[in-house]
């Protein structure tokens, strides 16, 4: 049985290029205004938040000024401090939620501002890459004539024997070249 490719002709979109033709050019300043957009959007969210807890404390905390406060145990002589403490326990609370919810806003921000940023390194990263590539060019077009192989080294002459007869220590060889190295004085010189 012959094996038949699964189509006889490809269509034109499997040899050219599939892209919208219509999109914009990337413009770093559409994700910066977003980026500041977002973080005053922060803010907003953030005084609103305050300023919320602070009014919605300030109306439990007056509760004994009006008629509903007769059933409760607080005189209504103490009816400002309980509104003042009522304001001020709702600003604590509309800070933690507001601060908590203005802070995702701010990650967006950050994000897009990452983004941008992550863009330029990739655009310079790619100049660079291109920079190299035709200093390469350049440099494989230059001939480089040969090198003159180096004249041999003059032998060692022959350490002097030991007058305390001690076993004779081979020579060491150096990684570079294999060249003969003498071997450490077994005493100081006197």
């Amino acid at each position: 049985m012959l094996a038949r490719p699964l189509k006889e002709e490809g269509p034109e979109a499997d040899f050219l290029p599939v892209a919208a033709h219509d999109l914009p050019n990337f413009d770093p300043r559409v994700i910066e205004r977003f980026a500041e957009s977002a973080y005053r959007k922060a803010n907003a969210i953030f005084t609103g938040c305050v300023a919320g807890g602070v009014v919605l404390g300030a109306i439990f905390g007056a509760t004994p000024l009006t008629p509903l406060g007769a059933g409760w145990p607080i005189p209504q002589a103490f009816g400002f401090a309980t509104m003042l403490a009522g304001a001020v326990v709702g600003g604590v609370i509309g800070y933690v939620v507001g601060d908590t919810r203005s802070a995702l806003c701010r990650l967006q921000g950050q994000t897009a501002l990452a983004q941008v940023e992550a863009a330029k390194h990739a655009r310079a990263m790619a100049e660079a890459m291109r920079e190299i590539h035709e200093i390469h060019e350049q440099l494989s077009g230059l001939t480089v004539a040969p090198v003159a192989p180096a004249a041999p080294a003059a032998p060692e002459p022959a350490p002097e024997p030991s007058p305390f007869n001690l076993p004779s220590v081979p020579a060491l060889r150096v990684a570079t070249g294999g060249s003969q190295v003498k071997p450490p004085p077994l005493s100081p010189p006197s």
